[in-house]
C-alpha cells in the first residue's frame, strides 16, 4: 500500500472560484468477500467558494457515477474543511444499500464485498474532468473465523500464535529440567541412603564377627586349660562302686560287687 498527496487546485465554473486540495490516503487496498472495506480521502477547499458542490464517484472506465452527493449551504472551518452541509445523493440501484460517502472527507465505504467490486476507483468533482484513482483487491474469504483486516489481522493472529507456542514451549521445557533435576537428586538421596545403610551393616556384621572369634578364642582357651590342668589332689579318700563279671571266670575270683577305695 502506499499513499501520497494528489495537490490540484481547480477552477470550477459555478459562479466563482473553487480551489481544491485532494489528498489520496492509499492508492490500493485489500479486501475480503463478503466484509466492508474503506476507501480513504479527504479534500478541503483552499478559497471561499460558491455552492452547490457534488462530490461524485465512479467505478472502472465508466462516466456514470455509482453514487454523487451534492453539498450545499456548507461552513468552512480554518483549514478549509466543509461541514454543517445540506445534502442531496444519488446511489445507482446495483450499490444501494452497499456504499456510504462521507461528506465531510469524501472517503467511500463499500459493504458486502465480491469479487466482481475488484477494480479502480476514482473520486472527483462534477463539471471536471480529472479524477484521483484507488485500487481495490478483493480476495476469498479464507476461514468463517476471519475478521475484517484482511492479511494484517491474519499475520496479527500467526504472530500471537507464535508467541503462544513460545511460551508453553519455553514452560514445558522448564518443567522437564525441573523434574530431571529432582529424579537426580533423589537418586543420589536414595544412593547415600543405601551407602550408608551398608556401612552400617558391615559394621554390624564386624563387630558379630570380632565378638564370635573372641568367644571361641576363650572356649579354645578353656579347653587347653582343661587338658593342661595338673589333677588335684583329694583330701579324702573317695569309694567307687564296680562289678566285674569274667567269662570264664578265673580261678579264686567269685562273682559280684567289688568297691575301690581310692
Amino acid at each position: 500500500m502506499s499513499s501520497g498527496w494528489s495537490l490540484c487546485y481547480l477552477l470550477l465554473l459555478l459562479g466563482g472560484n473553487l480551489a481544491v486540495i485532494v489528498k489520496i490516503h492509499q492508492e490500493s487496498i485489500d479486501g475480503t468477500v463478503g466484509q466492508s472495506v474503506l476507501l480513504p480521502v479527504s479534500y478541503r477547499f483552499s478559497a471561499a467558494s460558491r455552492f452547490p458542490v457534488s462530490v461524485i464517484w465512479r467505478f472502472a472506465n465508466s462516466q456514470d457515477p455509482f453514487i454523487a452527493c451534492a453539498l450545499q449551504n456548507c461552513s468552512l472551518g480554518a483549514g478549509g474543511e466543509p461541514s454543517n452541509c445540506s445534502t442531496t445523493c444519488f446511489t445507482h440501484a446495483a450499490y444501494r444499500g452497499r456504499t456510504e460517502l462521507f461528506l465531510e472527507n469524501g472517503s467511500l465505504l463499500l459493504r458486502d464485498l465480491q469479487l466482481n467490486d475488484s477494480g479502480v476507483y476514482r473520486v472527483g468533482f462534477r463539471h471536471l474532468q480529472q479524477t484521483w484513482p484507488v485500487t481495490l483487491t478483493v480476495h476469498e474469504q479464507r476461514s468463517s473465523t476471519e475478521h475484517p483486516g484482511g492479511a494484517a489481522g491474519t499475520e496479527k493472529q500467526g504472530h500471537i500464535h507464535y508467541y503462544v507456542t513460545g511460551i508453553c514451549s519455553s514452560v514445558f521445557l522448564l518443567l522437564l529440567f525441573l523434574l530431571f533435576c529432582y529424579i537426580r537428586r533423589r537418586g543420589a538421596a536414595q544412593q547415600q541412603k543405601r551407602r550408608i545403610i551398608k556401612q552400617q551393616v558391615s559394621s554390624v556384621e564386624e563387630s558379630h564377627m570380632e565378638s564370635a572369634a573372641v568367644r571361641d578364642t576363650a572356649t579354645i582357651y578353656a579347653r587347653i586349660g582343661d587338658n593342661f590342668e595338673q589333677p588335684q589332689l583329694r583330701t579324702t579318700p573317695e569309694v567307687v562302686y564296680t562289678s566285674i563279671t569274667s567269662s570264664p571266670d578265673p580261678p579264686g575270683l567269685e562273682a559280684g560287687p567289688y568297691h575301690l577305695l581310692i
